[in-house]
């Protein structure tokens, strides 16, 4: 029986060639792609990591509310981040508030829309 590798294991090949590559694309976009597994699903449904800059992480939180609630895990941000690195990435956090206006999707590209049909008498 053949034994494919998981996605743990790929994640751990690409932060290995982006810690190579030591450029802040290559870590941010590897981060993009790992979120999910290092801050869990329900955490990356609303952030996402925006700019890796001389050991200081951007995140965009979905609006101030969940900013507020986020500074006070920078710490275990930090953490989860160095661990899943394989060394120390990020040395601080600075959550910032996307702009509840600059999110939304318009009709045409959002999936969820309905759009009400009147039926013509």
């Amino acid at each position: 029986m053949l034994e494919f590798p998981t996605m743990e294991r790929a994640g751990e090949f690409l932060g290995r060639v982006a810690q190579r590559l030591g450029k802040p694309e290559a870590a941010i976009a590897w981060l993009g792609a790992a979120w999910p597994s290092i801050v869990g699903s329900a955490l990356a449904a609303h952030t996402r990591p925006i700019r890796c800059e001389r050991g200081c992480l951007t995140i965009l939180a979905d609006g101030k509310p969940w900013q507020q609630q986020l500074e006070n895990l920078k710490q275990e941000f930090c953490g989860g981040i160095n661990r899943a690195w394989g060394r120390t990435l990020v040395r601080d956090v600075k959550f910032i508030a996307a702009k509840t206006e600059l999110n939304r999707v318009s009709r045409e590209l959002d999936n969820e829309y309905t759009p009400f049909i009147r039926k013509r008498i």
